[in-house]
């Protein structure tokens, strides 16, 4: 072996990246509002249309203050997550005022999905608190339960969409992963090697019958 070749377990990659999987927010940050996708700080667009593969997600209650999150209560493996009750800060006296002026729960339910881009394995986390945003996460689990039924360890490559939602304010939006794709995992994963095709339509949400969930709609307000 050549001196100036690094054995790839010595060059320190892969425990970068078990430091870079610890963390909540991998990669760039992917927010949904007002039928539109953004990504980053910045704001910058998102085509609708664009493709990723959706590795993973994850689930916690986020307590905010001053507009930033500063405590997280993750959902562990195979395990729901707790009651709002079991957090405390339940003296509404006490609560900072949303948008709407109105006091503002401190701890929000709240989901991430990792992505990744296919072709330059750039990373992404889709970040939502909003009802539009948490029903989008359980049905592109839904599915991937069912392909899984026949094909352990599939991840799918999805396209990012909007799709309406009927609440008592009107029509709104809400996000939506098309799977357009499926991708091996387990001990495949990274092979190429695609799996059956799937598609659909975009699904018609009637609104939350909580208030609070209401309130959201869709959009997630609160900036990372």
């Amino acid at each position: 072996m050549s001196k100036h070749v690094i054995p790839p377990s010595d060059d320190g990659w892969d425990d970068a990246a078990v430091e870079a999987n610890e963390r909540v927010i991998k990669g760039i940050l992917l927010k949904f509002a007002d039928w539109k996708w953004t990504k980053g700080k910045e704001g910058t667009p998102v085509e609708d249309g664009t493709q990723l593969v959706a590795l993973s997600t994850t689930a916690a209650w986020v307590k905010w203050e001053g507009g930033k999150p500063v405590e997280y209560r993750m959902r562990e493996p195979g395990h729901r997550l707790p009651d709002r009750e079991e957090l405390g800060d339940l003296d509404e006296a006490n609560w900072e005022a949303g948008p709407d002026g109105e006091p503002r729960d401190p701890w929000q339910s709240t989901r991430f999905v990792h992505l990744v881009d296919p072709m330059t394995a750039e990373a992404y986390t889709f970040s939502t608190s909003s009802f539009g945003g948490r029903a989008a996460v359980s049905d592109l689990a839904d599915q991937i339960q069912r392909m899984r039924f026949a094909n352990p360890g599939a991840v799918p490559v999805v396209e990012l969409h909007a799709a309406p939602m009927l609440t008592k304010f009107g029509r709104k939006s809400r996000p939506w992963f098309k799977v357009v794709g499926w991708r091996r995992g387990g001990a495949d994963e990274g092979n190429g090697a695609p799996l059956p095709q799937s598609g659909g339509t975009p699904p018609q949400i009637e609104q939350s019958s909580n208030a609070s969930e209401t309130k959201q709609v869709l959009d997630d307000e609160i900036p990372f």
